[in-house]
Formats: structure tokens, sequence, C-alpha cells
């Protein structure tokens, strides 16, 4: 903006005040009639009469007169001067005589008024004009400012549009290579699994036929604890294979038993490294829908991290307990896994879940265990979560909803 509203307001009352047509008549006439007797009253104490510092008085009431009050108070100015003249300075004084030289000076009264008057009425049209630029300036950057103002908002608007268009593709972009990365490995998950399933078959028939042998009771019943898991191989085999027909199987789970069937799987491990485990399994959980292998092997994944990064002697803590419905959830399950381990440093525990990303020593691990277990909870409508911190331990949060409601289809399991 050119000026502010109160520098406005300031010169549009000083050009009003500035032109004699806006002044009250009556106070115009009134400056020229008070101009003429305090130039009377001043000369009145000069010593002398008819000094010329007393026609430079009346010439300034007269000048004063027509500048403040036009024309019209000008001439009355003049008439006075002339008179006062006479009467109180020319001789003889106290009296009026119309000569030559009195007409002489009151020609000459007339020309100074005439002169200041149009001197008064040029700056008046000079001030007329100075206002009509200014107002015409202003009008026009004010309207060069709207325009400029809407070219902004535009201009924000495309830039807020690109930025949003460019996080959606690169989101986009991210999610693809994503996609990509998960079918490669399905696709690498599912020969392996083919190719495993001639030596299983080998390990199964050997097995059943070391049953048939005079063993101890504790010997067959470890060796009933390899045939269970050698089928849950076989079983895990199919469910890769179904998984590229496109045929997920779907069964009714009870997360306790599943907890505690997991715990002892791993229970050799466990004892190996010389963990400590707690349980805090509430009863009465309401059954999920879901695969209960894929859901097995996250258990599994989670607590083999656990134990590697727990020292001999360490506490790992497994706990589950029902989710209340809520405006942002569905009712359901919450199953925490907590360690007294090493923990996950800041820098990678924000990426922890991508491909190929492990806390592990070289050749310990492979980075594809807590990818797999997201896509699995993903596929089951849940979520899972990590907190860390170095050297106070790691806590797995997993949310499994109790809808019914799972995307089998959706992850390599």
């Amino acid at each position: 903006m050119l000026s502010s509203p109160t520098t406005k307001q300031a010169l549009s009352l000083w050009f009003s005040q500035m032109l004699p047509d806006r002044r009250p008549r009556l106070l115009r006439y009134s400056m020229a009639i008070t101009s003429v007797v305090a130039a009377l009253a001043v000369a009145m104490l000069l010593p002398y009469r008819a000094d010329p510092s007393h026609f430079t008085l009346f010439f300034a009431a007269v000048m004063l007169s027509a500048w403040y009050g036009g024309l019209g108070a000008g001439l009355i100015a003049t008439v006075l001067s002339a008179l006062s003249l006479d009467y109180f300075f020319i001789a003889p004084i106290y009296s009026i005589d119309l000569d030559l030289q009195a007409l002489l000076r009151l020609s000459t009264f007339v020309v100074v008024a005439l002169v200041t008057s149009s001197l008064t009425a040029a700056r008046k049209r000079a001030e007329e004009g100075l206002r009509r630029a200014h107002a015409e300036l202003e009008s026009r950057v004010q309207e060069r400012t709207a325009d400029l103002a809407l070219v902004n908002e535009t201009l924000r608007g495309e830039i807020s549009e690109r930025k949003r268009a460019e996080n959606e593709l690169w989101h986009l972009q991210r999610e693809m290579g994503r996609v990509e990365r998960l079918a490669a490995l399905g696709r690498m998950a599912a020969t392996i699994a083919h190719d495993l399933g001639t030596p299983l078959n080998s390990v199964l028939g050997y097995t059943q036929l070391l049953a048939h042998e005079p063993l101890s009771e504790d010997a067959r019943r470890r060796l009933t604890i390899i045939e269970t898991q050698v089928r849950r191989m076989e079983d895990i085999i199919q469910h890769y294979l179904s998984h590229t027909r496109g045929a997920p199987r779907k069964n009714r789970i009870d997360i306790n038993e599943l907890v505690e069937e997991t715990l002892v799987i791993l229970n050799p491990i466990f004892q190996q490294h010389g963990v400590n485990i707690t349980t805090a399994l509430a009863q009465s959980l309401p059954m999920l829908c879901g695969d209960d292998d894929s859901l097995q092997r996250v258990l599994i994944n989670v607590l083999d991290n656990a134990v590697t990064a727990s020292k001999e002697g360490g506490l790992l803590q497994i706990a589950a307990r029902s989710s209340e419905a809520s405006e942002s959830k569905v009712p359901g399950i919450i199953i925490e896994i907590t360690d007294s381990g090493a923990g996950i440093p800041p820098d990678l525990l924000p990426k922890i879940f991508d491909l190929f990303v492990t806390t592990k020593p070289s050749g310990k691990g492979t980075g594809l265990g807590l990818v797999v277990c997201q896509e699995i909870i993903k596929a089951h409508r849940g979520t899972i979560d990590i907190k860390s911190e170095v050297g106070q331990g790691t806590s797995v949060r997993i949310f499994l909803p109790a809808d019914g409601k799972t995307d089998l289809l959706h992850f390599i399991g």
C-alpha cells in the first residue's frame, strides 16, 4: 500500500482545509476585516504618518485576506485598506478625498488582491489535481495489490497441491517397491517350500519307524514332539503352496492355547540360553478367526529375537489380555512380549520392519522375520508395534481384532 488509512485521512483533511471555498464565508470575511484592523492597529503605533511601512502592512493584510478567503475577501480588505490609509494616514487626515492618488492606491490594492487570488486559484487547481492523482494512484495500487494477493493465493494452492501429489507419489513408489520385494520373497519362499517337501517326508518316515523301536518314555515323548513338529513343517509348506494357489485357510484360534503350545516348542531354546519365562494370560479371551500356523510363526519369531537379545539369566514375559472396543478400533486381544535384553539402537528402530534390517550379528540374521511378522499381522487386520531402549530391553505389542475379519491373501505366510 502507498499509504496507511491514517495518512490518507490526514491528506484529505489538509486538502479540504487549504481550499478557500471549503471554509465558511463568515470566517473568510471576518478574516479580511480582522487583517485590516490588525494592520491599522500596528500602523497607528508607528511614529510617522504615511510611512512606506504603513502601505506594506495593508498590502500584507490584502494578500492574507485574498489567500485565505479568496477574491471576495481580498476585495473587501482592499476597500477597507484604501479607506483606512486615506482617512488615518494621508493628509488631510480624518477625511477621504477621491482624487487621482486615492484611485491609484485603490487600483494598486485591487491588483494585489487579484494577483493573490489568482495565485490561490492556481494553487487550488494544483492541489485538486494532486489529490485526484493521489486517489487514482492509491486505487491502482489497491487493485494491483488485490491482483497480486489473488495470484499469490493461487500459487500457494498450486504449490500445496504439488507437494501433496509428490508425497503421494513418493509413498506409492515406496509401497510398490515394498510389494515387489515381498512378491519376490513370496516366490522364493514357495520354491523353498516345494523343495523341502521330499526331505521332510523322509524325516517323518524315519521318525515313524523309530517309534516302533523299544524306547524309554522320555525318549518316546521327545520323538513324539519331533514327529509333531515335522508334521507342522509339512503343514507350513502346504500353507505356502496354498497361498500361491490363492486358497488360504482360516481357523478358530484360542490365543492362550497357541501361546502355551509355542512355549513348549521353544522350551529347549529357553533352557539352552538360560532365559526365565513368565506368563500373564488372561482367562476367557475371545476367540480369533485366522491362520494359527501363521500367528504361531509370529510368536516364534518374536520370542526367538527376545532370547537372542537376552543374556543368560535374562527375563522374558509374555502377556495376553482383552482390548475393549473404542472409536478407533474394534474389540480384540493384545499380546505383549517383553524382554530385558540389549535393546534396539535408536537409528535402527524406525527401520526395524524394513527388508534385510536386523540387529543380529552378521550371519545370524536375515532381516526377513519381522517383515513377514508384520505382513501376517496386517493380514489379520491387526497391528504390531515395537518399543525399545538400549540396555533396557524391548517390548513388542501385537493387537489382533476379534471380529473374525482377515485378509490372508495379502501376506506372505
